[in-house]
């Protein structure tokens, strides 16, 4: 990611030289920003396929290993086998007489020494020999009344056609199952593998292999058996048995990744996608902001995670002094919809105008979140015109009309979403201005009376905000020149300690640097609330 800073850095010092322009540097670091996310995306998931490729390597040693051992058995039998051809040479060296009782009896126990070897393999299927088909090259020889069967030895040279061909089968012949002795095998699948046998000792069977299989099902729970439920047994014989194994993984960190190569990654980790949730951002839309599951941590296959991917942020606008139908559109335009619209009566203006939103200017929320307003209704009573002082353009510390506006805003419900920005700005303050914080209601309620706070010493926004949380309206705001910090409150009317009305407006002067130049003074100009 270094070239990226640089170029990040280079963009940087081109838009404080001023060689770029500002719309072309938002694109140009939105596409870096995007192209930064995307490499890291590339990024992980290659260290994903080195995770997989060092899993193949390891279970190839482990391959590599069953095979030389498979190799050292091969040379084991090898050696078995030329000891066994010793042994067979040296036999073949006598000339042994066999009788016909004799004979038959040798291959029937060689026939039962097969069938009982067979039953002794561990694992694997099972084998049974039942027959033998035997061709044996002999000379016949008659003693008696027995036949007997000379063998020759390895170092005659006999012609095959000076001796017999004789040939016969051996089979076994099964014993019948007694139908009414067998038992049925009980269910086992579902139950610990202690749970099992206990139940096939109940049962009259006993446990057999016990085989060990990769499952999602819990640690050491049985998952097959054999012979299955509901089969015939013999008493006594022996049930095997599958039992499950959990092997655990560790958790991938999927953040910064997009939700379909998260999604894919997931399937590979052999975890389980629960959810996805949606959280305002101002990176790309689709991204993996978080994780339930900690990234590195120890869990088992099959356990499930919940995302927290980013989505577009919308921005409520700044509705306040603007025309219902003006503010319908720019409602529209930030892709917000209108909520319920109220009316109320206020002492000067226009009907019509937003006093009011539901949603704070400049606070993220979802898209199609409704915006309610509160609009003017038309004048009630009569309005006391104060005197307009003219100041130069450049005395207004900040305009009025945004600091009531943003001090109404505040008193307004809080909405979910983190509030980011300020209330765009109006003109310049460039006259003493009167107004109201709060307009009147068509019902109003009995007035009460209330101590007025000290608020000299304040900037004029908290002193606003403080008026409105002990419900007293804040009244004419004018600026005078003064050694304060501008913005302070120098004097108010009425002063701290007095019991005024609720209806009684406070009015609130404020400090102002003075010109450093003399200049032009504009003319006096009103604004209606």
């Amino acid at each position: 990611m270094t070239n990226i800073g640089d170029i990040k850095s280079n963009l940087e010092a081109f838009r404080k030289a001023g060689t770029i322009d500002a719309s072309s540097y938002t694109s140009i670091l939105n596409k870096l920003n995007y192209t930064e996310i995307e490499i890291q995306s590339i990024q992980k998931e290659a260290l994903t396929y080195k995770e997989n490729l060092d899993k193949v390597l390891g279970e190839k040693l482990v391959l590599e290993r069953e095979k030389s051992s498979l190799a050292a058995q091969v040379a084991k039998l090898s050696n078995e086998k030329a000891g066994l051809e010793a042994k067979i040479s040296i036999l073949q060296k006598s000339r042994p007489v066999l009788s016909s009782s004799n004979l038959v009896s040798s291959f029937a126990s060689s026939l039962a020494e097969m069938d009982k070897g067979l039953k002794k393999i561990q694992s694997g299927p099972k084998y049974l020999v039942s027959g033998m088909n035997v061709t044996l090259k002999t000379n016949i020889a008659l003693e008696g009344e027995e036949l007997r069967f000379q063998m020759p030895e390895a170092d005659d040279i006999i012609s095959p056609e000076n001796l017999s061909t004789i040939e016969f089968s051996l089979k076994a012949v099964p014993e019948k199952p007694d139908i009414a002795s067998c038992k049925e095998v009980p269910g086992l699948v579902g139950l610990s593998k202690e749970e099992a046998e206990s139940k096939l000792q109940e049962a009259g069977f006993k446990a057999g292999e016990i085989l060990e299989k990769e499952s999602s099902t819990s640690q050491g729970t049985v998952i097959g058996q054999l012979p299955s439920e509901g089969s015939l047994a013999a008493p006594g014989a022996a049930v095997d048995l599958i039992i499950s194994k959990i092997i655990s993984l560790k958790v991938p960190d999927f953040s910064g990744l997009s939700l379909e190569a998260a999604k894919a990654l997931i399937e590979k980790s052999r975890l389980r996608l629960e959810g996805v949730k949606e959280k305002p951002s101002d990176k790309t839309p689709g991204i993996v902001l978080a994780q339930s599951l900690p990234p590195g941590s120890e869990v088992s296959v099959g356990t499930a995670i919940v995302l927290t991917v980013s989505v577009a942020v919308f921005k409520a606008p700044n509705l306040l002094g603007l025309e219902l139908e003006s503010a319908k559109q720019l409602i529209d335009k930030s892709g917000l919809l209108p909520g319920s619209i109220k009316e109320q009566l206020v002492s000067s203006g226009k009907p019509g105008i937003v006093l009011a939103q539901s949603l704070k200017p400049g606070a993220e929320v979802e898209k199609n979140s409704k915006i309610d307003l509160v609009v003017s209704a038309g004048k009630i009573g009569s309005v006391i015109e104060a005197p307009l002082n003219t100041f130069p353009e450049t005395a207004a510390k900040e305009p009025v009309n945004k600091i009531l506006s943003e001090t109404a805003s505040k008193l307004q419900p809080e909405t979910t979403f983190k509030v980011s920005g300020e209330t765009p700005s109006t003109a310049p303050l460039e006259t003493q201005v009167k107004a109201s914080a709060e307009p009147q209601v068509r019902a109003q309620a009995e007035p009460s009376v209330k101590p007025v706070p000290n608020l000299v010493g304040m900037p004029l926004e908290k002193a606003i905000s403080l008026l409105g949380a002990q419900e007293i309206k804040a009244g004419t705001v004018s600026e005078a020149v003064s050694t304060a910090a501008a913005g302070t409150v120098i004097s108010q009317n009425p002063c701290a300690g007095s019991a005024v009305d609720l209806s009684v407006p406070v009015s609130l002067r404020v400090s102002k640097q003075a010109p450093v130049t003399q200049l032009r003074s504009n003319t006096i100009s009103r604004i209606k609330l």
